[in-house]
C-alpha cells in the first residue's frame, strides 16, 4: 500500500477551485468565513434570481494498492468480480464509531446532490500535474452515499480502478460517476425545478435540518440494535457455559479471589482541560437574509456532515 501524500484539505481545495472554473456550469462554493470576510457574494457569484442546485461534497484521500494480497482485491476476486492492479480505495468509517455515513445517506435525497469525492492519484507530483492540466475533477470519482447504502458496524472501503467501483468488505459492485457524468447529473437536477434559487433557499435549508434529524435517528437505531445483538450473544454464551459446567469444581480448579490493589490518588487539578469549543462564526451585519441563510447552511454542512456546500447553476447564455 502506498500511503497518500495528499491531505483531504489539499485535494478538496484543488477540486473546489477547478469546479469554479467549469465552463458549462457556474459552481459557487459557499464558505462561511469567505462570506464573513469578503463581499456580499462571499467571493463567488450566486445568482438568486436563477435556478440552482445544492451540491454537497465530502472529500476523501485515496490509498493506492499494488499487490494481489490486498484485502479488496482478494475479496472481489473471490466473489467472481474484477479489480485491476493498481487500484485505489478510501475508507468509510464504521457506523458505531461515527454517524458520518448515515448523515450523508439521509442528506442524499432530491433536490440535494451528495457525493464522496476521491482522486485517482495519491502523490504530490500527481496533484500538481492535475492542477496545471485542469484535470483534478477528470481524475476523480464521485460516489453517492445512496449508491453505497446503509452499512453495518464493520469497517468498509470503496475500491476503484479506472472502470469499476466496489464497496467492500462484502463485495458489491456500485456505480461511481466521472466528472462528465457529474455534469450531466447536475444538468438533470437543474432541469427538474426552474424556480429561482432565492425562492427555494428556505426549502433547501429545511431539508438540511431534516436530514440531520433523520441521520441521527438512524445512527441511534443502529447503536441500539448493535447493543441488543451483543447482549443476546453474551447471554447465549453464558447459557452455553452454564450448561457445560460440572456440578462442582475440583479444588485445583478453584481460583483464589484477587486482592484489591490500592489505586493512586488523582489530582484532577493537574489534568489538562479540554479544548474550548470553537468560536461561533460572526456574520457580516450587511448580509441579506438569503446570504445569511446560505452561510448558516454552509456552516451546518461542514460541521454536521463534513461536507462542502456548492451551489451549481447554468452559465449565462
Amino acid at each position: 500500500m502506498a500511503v497518500p501524500e495528499i491531505s483531504e484539505f489539499s485535494y478538496g481545495f484543488a477540486l473546489t477551485n477547478e469546479l469554479v472554473r467549469w465552463g458549462e456550469l457556474s459552481a459557487a462554493p459557499i464558505f462561511p468565513s469567505l462570506i464573513e470576510e469578503g463581499g456580499p457574494g462571499g467571493g463567488f457569484d450566486v445568482k438568486l434570481d436563477r435556478p440552482g442546485a445544492p451540491l454537497y461534497l465530502q472529500f476523501k484521500r485515496s490509498e493506492c494498492m499494488f499487490r494481489r494480497s490486498a484485502r479488496e482485491w482478494k475479496t472481489v476476486k473471490a466473489a467472481g468480480g474484477d479489480l485491476s492492479l493498481p487500484y485505489y480505495r478510501f475508507a468509510i468509517t464504521e457506523a458505531l464509531k461515527s454517524e458520518q455515513h448515515e448523515l450523508l445517506l439521509a442528506l442524499d435525497t432530491a433536490p440535494n446532490l451528495v457525493f464522496y469525492a476521491a482522486p485517482r492519484f495519491h502523490e504530490i507530483s500527481e496533484i500538481n500535474a492535475a492542477w496545471h492540466a485542469d484535470a483534478v475533477s477528470a481524475r476523480s470519482v464521485f460516489v453517492a452515499p445512496s449508491e453505497v447504502g446503509s452499512l453495518d458496524e464493520q469497517r468498509h472501503h470503496v475500491a476503484f480502478d479506472r472502470s469499476r467501483t466496489w464497496i467492500c468488505s462484502e463485495p458489491r459492485r456500485i456505480r461511481a460517476l466521472g466528472s462528465r457524468d457529474l455534469i450531466e447529473k447536475i444538468k438533470g437536477a437543474l432541469s427538474q425545478d426552474d424556480r429561482p434559487l432565492g425562492e427555494r433557499l428556505p426549502e433547501i435549508a429545511e431539508g438540511l435540518l431534516a436530514a440531520e434529524v433523520r441521520g441521527r435517528e438512524r445512527s441511534e437505531a443502529k447503536r441500539r440494535e448493535a447493543k441488543r445483538n451483543r447482549e443476546e450473544a453474551l447471554a447465549e454464551l453464558g447459557r452455553l457455559a452454564t450448561d457445560t459446567l460440572p456440578d462442582s469444581f475440583p479444588p485445583t480448579l478453584m481460583v483464589p479471589a484477587r486482592r484489591a490493589v490500592p489505586q493512586p490518588a488523582i489530582d484532577f487539578k493537574t489534568l489538562e482541560a479540554p479544548d474550548p469549543r470553537p468560536p461561533a462564526i460572526r456574520l457580516r451585519k450587511d448580509l441579506s437574509p438569503e446570504r445569511r441563510l446560505m452561510s448558516s447552511m454552509a456552516d451546518r454542512a461542514a460541521r454536521v456532515f463534513d461536507a462542502q456546500l456548492v451551489f451549481v447553476q447554468s452559465v449565462d447564455d
